[in-house]
């Protein structure tokens, strides 16, 4: 089935492939597993073929759930899914020796196992959920506004609940002039506050252009020259090689070509290799360049951009730091729910991995001992979830470390609280059975099956990929390569501002996009990176472009010079990313990907 956009008389293009055939194939390939996991069972067991089909026939009626797509099933869907299929697997097995023999753990587990592989498979995006990647002809852009604006409403609302983006911001320009900017979805956890036009959101890297565009500014008022050393005029000593001193020039930090590393927070401040001589994307290029505009003004460099670009450019919400009481306005980052468990369960298995084969060699050319004993592995077992949180508080800071560690812990006891649930269930359902003696008066004794905990972790992945909050960034976190907060008018205002040129005159906004430096080709465009913007160019089409990406944040700005258009889009979802560039695609007209070779 192909979706148009109706009524508007102008365009017809498929915006989202059929997705009917996602949930029939899955079912499909379900039922084909089951069949053949029957069939097997009955061959291994001694069943005749003709039971084991029957068998595998029951199985698959029972799978063709009338369930429409998207809708989820009911516990009481599964429950009785369970019995079922425990019903079916004791009769085959019965078929073999004529009784109904003592169900081993695993056979008792694996049709709750079934059925969660089952739900998950439904839950999880289909592969072909993605929108057409091919471009409309000319862009929405070339439509007319009332049009482009209802098209794009249909589209970024429908494309936000496919990819489980809760909130989302779009600013269009056309002919040099903001034309369009919205708001869509909610800011807040608790759905109280709406997007619009004028929330902030984290714009990440898209601050680096912006940065770029104030460093112009100085350079065309001789404050520094491009291509001679940042320290004759930021004369402190931000690189510890005096070599590197020598060497570094604005030109090759806006170029990424410093030789500088993109690693934030614990990025040397060495050079990796010849400065000029390699494109290398670096942050930390950005920070030196944001400290020696600061120092060569003699004041903040948020201060500097709020009178030098926003305030000239109407930008009056933006800023690279904010007040705290402002902190709770922006939109707040979402990210899936394994993201923040694997950052510190991942480093806690890698410790203990470390540790153990430590302890093991302790105890082996130490002791001279083939066998560690259970106590020795404790400090191991002490020390690696220790070592994990400071990794995460050097890495991201205390409220990463705070969320990750809430988020995990959640989930374990969830773990633990299912693996007991299904457990009991199991007890209840087989109480009084005993190879058919039936134990008056009391309950068996049932220990802890370690198959519930792996039915549970199954389970567990059905809710993984759900969007949870993630940590506001502080307001006085400034940092010039990802700190920018901003909202979809204000970074329209600097689309439009760019492409007038008025700040900072025709030749140096040129500039910023014709001083470019090749980089390589992706996807049959040439990617190059000029004064601040990267470049994609292609037979048909040359365009300026920047990403943004922190942590349950994603953006993307979009500029096309001869056509004096333009689109930016803010996302706080991890997921957003494939939002940015299905957008930026069908607004301009343009296949993508804006992304590195």
């Amino acid at each position: 089935m192909t979706v148009r956009i109706f009524p508007f008389s102008s365009f017809s293009t498929r915006i989202v492939p059929p997705r009917a055939s996602a949930w029939s194939v899955r079912c499909s390939n379900f039922e084909t597993f089951i069949g053949r996991y029957l069939e097997k069972s009955q061959s291994g067991t001694g069943g005749t073929a003709g039971a084991g089909n029957r068998a595998a026939r029951a199985a698959a009626r029972l799978f063709k759930w009338p369930v429409r797509e998207g809708k989820p099933v009911s516990a009481a869907a599964l429950f009785s899914g369970y019995r079922h299929q425990r019903s079916i697997a004791r009769g085959a097995s019965s078929l073999a020796d004529g009784r109904a023999p003592r169900q081993s753990a695993c056979l008792a587990a694996w049709p709750a196992l079934a059925a969660a592989l089952l739900v998950f498979a439904a839950l999880l995006p289909p592969g072909d959920a993605r929108a057409d990647s091919h471009a409309v002809e000319g862009g929405m852009i070339a439509w007319p506004e009332h049009e482009m604006e209802r098209a794009l409403d249909f589209l970024i609302e429908r494309r936000m609940s496919d990819l489980d983006v809760r909130a989302a911001a779009v600013a269009v320009v056309v002919e040099g002039k903001l034309v369009f900017a919205r708001g869509y979805g909610v800011a807040d956890i608790d759905g109280d506050v709406p997007v619009t036009e004028h929330t902030l959101f984290e714009a990440a890297s898209l601050g680096k252009p912006i940065a770029a565009f104030g460093a112009l500014l100085l350079a065309r008022e001789r404050k520094f020259a491009l291509d001679a050393p940042v320290a004759e005029s930021f004369d402190a000593h931000w690189l510890e090689d005096a070599r590197d001193r020598e060497t570094v020039t604005p030109r090759h930090l806006l170029t990424h070509r410093s030789g500088l590393s993109n690693n934030l927070r614990f990025g040397s401040r060495r050079t990796g290799f010849e400065p000029g001589s390699r494109f290398s994307y670096s942050g930390v290029g950005y920070m030196y360049l944001a400290d020696a505009m600061a120092g060569i003004e003699e004041t903040g460099f948020d201060r500097l951009m709020r009178e030098r670009v926003f305030a000239p450019l109407g930008m009056h919400s933006s800023g690279y730091a904010m007040a705290e009481a402002l902190v709770e306005t922006v939109a707040r980052p979402h990210m899936p729910l394994w993201l923040p468990i694997v950052a510190l369960l991942g480093p806690a298995l890698c410790f203990l991995a470390i540790l153990g084969f430590l302890t093991l060699l302790i105890v082996r050319f130490g002791f001279e001992r083939l066998r560690v004993r259970p106590v020795e592995l404790l400090p191991a077992i002490v020390l690696s979830p220790l070592l994990a949180g400071g990794f995460v508080f050097l890495s991201f800071g205390l409220w990463p470390l705070l969320f990750s560690l809430g988020y995990l812990l959640a989930w374990l006891v969830a773990l633990a609280a299912v693996a007991v649930s299904l457990q009991y269930l199991r007890v209840v359902l087989d109480q009084g059975r005993s190879d058919r003696v039936i134990v008056s008066g009391r309950m068996r004794r049932h220990g802890l099956d370690p198959a519930m905990l792996g039915v549970a972790f199954v389970a567990s992945l059905l809710f993984m990929f759900w969007q949870v909050p993630g940590p506001m960034r502080n307001g006085d976190d400034l940092n010039a390569a990802s700190s920018l907060r901003s909202s979809a008018h204000d970074l329209g205002l600097f689309m439009a501002g760019f492409i007038d040129g008025a700040v900072i005159g025709p030749e140096w906004r040129a500039r910023m996009v014709s001083e470019r430096v090749e980089i390589g080709t992706r996807d049959g465009a040439r990617i190059g990176w000029g004064l601040g913007f990267g470049t994609r160019e292609t037979a048909t089409s040359f365009t300026a472009w920047q990403w943004g990406s922190n942590v349950g944040s994603k953006s993307l700005m979009v500029i096309e010079p001869s056509r004096r258009a333009g689109v930016v889009i803010l996302t706080n979802a991890e997921s957003g990313d494939t939002l940015t560039q299905e957008i930026a695609s069908h607004v301009l007209g343009i296949d993508g990907p804006w992304r590195l070779p």
